[in-house]
């Protein structure tokens, strides 16, 4: 994408919402999921007939069934915009993202309200029916028929207006393209609906404050947005959960208007350092290393088994697919190895093995499907192979040795890229098993226990609730 286009759509204050929310101009990190994309006409006409369709059945169900009762909802101090990923999350003591910091609200005496955004595959009336939280709700996949109409003719206007920008030689016909077919993919009306549903909450709930996962995405974007339009003086604190890389690319960047957080938490120090590096300018005072929010625990449930190597991709399909090939080709070769495969809760393991054109019954018996808790696996496990999963620190911290496989000439996702100095990466099975051999060494050893030390004292240290006090109380 043309970088002086993005910067003329980011800082432009004229830039329509449904532009500025088009999922392409927000590349989170400088990974195929988010760079590559499908310019085929064809693939334009499917997503507009299929808004359509969308359209004509959504229309008929709303006819058919009954309009459900809203939760009444009060006033509340703090907004917590948060995730339920898997439905066995919904009545989890603890939250996802968050771990304890609605305990802390509540020791604080600070009322609250979390919304959280839907990614299973059951409906969120149906979750609702089953949540037991007084204070979350889940947000709806889909709006009301009239505001889903309403999105779209948008989203129609909109494509003329980058008809008029491609006229005016600002895009080139592939860039052109691949936002018309970006305007009209899943991401970016997910991102348009929560700009319209936060408005409607957050005029209900009057909150002074906006908590929610910041990562760079633009439903963030557009959440921050729809807050500060019902009232521009409402503090939203994106909290940093995620391992930030010099590969990121839209958390650095600056958007003119109301759509950037006032503060940011981060849970770990070296992506605070990257932060403070890299962030636009205006915002650089206001980055806070808070440490984790999640109350993890470091225990080793079991004897580790040094023929065990666990498996753990990031939340992207093709990286399930890159890892699941590479490991495969290791199982086949050396049978003494056990390979643990794990998938991240947004991953549907057998769409994985679609995709890859694999039966379960025709895969190695040292090939083992995960379906345990992560400590479990990784407390049997030796080592443990990853690309861009925050997991691998937690991995690591239970004594597994990281290896990352770097393929072809890709970027580097690395979370621990500065504690292990690429010394355990790995491209193919050769690779593989001399790092293996080097692992053994005393040198080594000694390396990973210091590297163990170092993130426990600096990813997993305890939050720093004085500062979360301090944000939180004007």
């Amino acid at each position: 994408m043309n970088k002086k286009f993005l910067n003329d759509i980011f800082q432009n204050k004229n830039s329509s919402i449904i532009i500025k929310s088009i999922s392409a101009l927000h590349i989170v990190k400088l990974h195929s999921l988010f760079t590559k994309k499908d310019y085929k006409v064809l693939s334009i006409l499917f997503k507009i007939f299929y808004r359509v369709i969308f359209f004509i059945i959504y229309f008929l169900g709303n006819l058919i069934t009954k309009k459900k009762k809203e939760k009444k909802i009060l006033k509340k101090k703090i907004l917590v915009i948060s995730h339920i990923i898997n439905a066995n999350h919904l009545n989890a003591k603890s939250d996802f993202y968050y771990g304890n910091l609605e305990n802390f609200f509540k020791k604080m005496n600070k009322s609250y309200c979390k919304l959280m955004i839907n990614h299973t595959k059951y409906s969120s009336s149906y979750l609702n029916h089953k949540n037991k939280h007084k204070n979350s709700i889940i947000l709806d996949k889909n709006l009301n028929i009239r505001t889903e109409i309403k999105i779209f003719i948008k989203k129609i206007i909109s494509v003329f207006r980058l008809i008029f920008l491609l006229l005016e030689q600002k895009l080139n016909f592939k860039e052109f393209f691949l936002l018309v077919i970006s305007l009209f993919d899943s991401a970016t009306t997910f991102t348009i609906r929560i700009n319209y549903q936060i408005k409607n909450y957050v005029k209900k709930i009057k909150p002074d404050y906006c908590i929610l996962t910041h990562e760079g995405y633009s439903w963030e974007r557009m959440c921050i947005n729809g807050a500060k339009s019902v009232n521009s003086k409402i503090q939203c604190i994106g909290y940093q959960h995620t391992p930030v890389t010099d590969n990121h690319q839209a958390i650095f960047k600056h958007m003119s208007g109301d759509f950037n957080p006032d503060k940011i938490w981060c849970s770990q120090l070296n992506s605070y350092k990257i932060l403070k590096r890299k962030i636009y300018r205006q915002l650089k005072k206001n980055i806070f290393f808070i440490g984790s929010l999640k109350k993890e625990k470091i225990n080793l449930l079991g004897n580790k088994n040094k023929q065990t190597v666990l498996v753990i991709p990031e939340g992207i399909y093709s990286e399930c697919e890159n890892l699941f090939k590479f490991s495969l080709v290791l199982a086949k070769k050396y049978e003494k190895l056990k390979f643990i495969w794990r998938v991240h809760p947004v991953i549907d393991f057998e769409k994985v093995l679609k995709n890859l054109k694999l039966k379960r019954t025709k895969l190695p018996k040292n090939i083992i499907f995960s379906s345990k808790k992560f400590d479990e696996d990784a407390s049997k496990s030796k080592y443990v192979i990853y690309k861009g999963s925050a997991a691998v620190i937690k991995s690591v911290l239970m004594g597994n040795y990281p290896i990352y496989f770097k393929s072809n000439k890709e970027n580097i996702f690395d979370p621990l890229k500065n504690l292990f100095n690429k010394k355990n990466y790995v491209s193919d099975d050769k690779d593989f098993f001399n790092l293996l051999n080097k692992v053994k060494s005393k040198k080594y050893k000694k390396e990973l226990k210091d590297n163990i030390e170092f993130l426990k004292k600096n990813d997993f240290s305890s939050p720093n609730l004085r500062v979360i006090k301090n944000h939180l109380s004007n």
